[in-house]
């Protein structure tokens, strides 16, 4: 069957588990990314799609299948609807069914993600290196044609060691942003949205930065305020707590898209 082609094909792209954990816990629930290129036509249409993410081949075909299966708000330029171009980012859940299969399903999707072309590592504050003390800071940050980042502020900084007051948290917080802010200055950014072949002439974006000294990437952070950028609209603020703790490390996620799907996809089997 082909649910149990893709449960065995998810066992190779993760790895095999253990007879005897499988025994303790039982059989694991799976996570996993596809990220990949999309096109569509005038009408919303997918008329081409690429995957670049490297999967087990049942499961890059299921994805292949309804990806192309998706339809899109027109995409409009000066009134008249056009071809566009983008990346994704599909975030998949896989929930164990009887025997060894899975019933896969849409946990999220993003489209506009952003790619480094440069992405030197910002300076690790000395105090807070000194004090053993690590964070994880999201930036909004301002894009232009050219992929330079011409604008930077800290969206929410949270740390992962609880301070003594909360005046403490907050100068700790702000060397933190600092240093951030200093290095995403420095960076640039390939063209991901594409409308009749030209790249958007300006992007907004959203990214996380992580200090961390030798700490494992999981671990629990104190969530420190969340503070909106001058450029974005205060229904989007509220939202952006789910969407700041989906980032990873090295991840910019656009916060402009120019695509919407028609139909919400998220929590729909493949």
């Amino acid at each position: 069957m082909l649910l149990q082609r893709i449960a065995f094909a998810i066992v190779l792209a993760i790895g095999a588990v253990s007879v005897a954990s499988a025994q303790k816990a039982g059989t694991p629930a799976i996570d996993l990314v596809a990220r990949g290129q999309i096109q569509i036509a005038p009408d919303g249409h997918v008329n081409d799609y690429q995957l670049t993410s490297d999967l087990a081949p049942a499961i890059a075909a299921l994805v292949d299948r309804t990806v192309r299966g998706w339809h899109f708000e027109p995409v409009v330029v000066d009134g008249k609807a056009v071809i566009a171009k983008t990346t994704m980012t599909l975030r998949l859940h896989g929930e164990p069914t009887s025997g060894d299969s899975y019933s896969l399903s849409v946990a999220s999707v993003s489209f506009g993600s952003l790619t480094r072309a440069r992405a030197d590592p910002p300076d690790y504050p000395h105090d807070a290196l000194r004090a053993g003390l690590g964070a994880r800071v999201v930036l909004y940050l301002l894009i232009d044609a050219d992929g330079k980042v011409i604008e930077a502020m800290a969206g929410q900084t949270s740390l992962d060691k609880r301070a003594r007051n909360e005046h403490e948290a907050e100068a700790w917080r702000d060397q933190f942003e600092k240093a951030s802010i200093r290095a995403a200055k420095l960076w640039r950014y390939s063209p991901s949205e594409f409308v009749n072949d030209r790249p958007m002439s300006r992007r907004y974006a959203i990214a996380p930065i992580v200090f961390s000294i030798g700490r494992h990437a999981s671990i629990a952070y104190l969530p420190g305020p969340i503070h909106p950028a001058p450029w974005q609209e205060a229904k989007t603020a509220s939202k952006d707590q789910e969407r700041f703790a989906q980032l990873s490390d090295g991840e910019t996620a656009a916060t402009d898209t120019h695509f919407h799907l028609k139909d919400d996809v998220v929590g729909k089997k493949l």
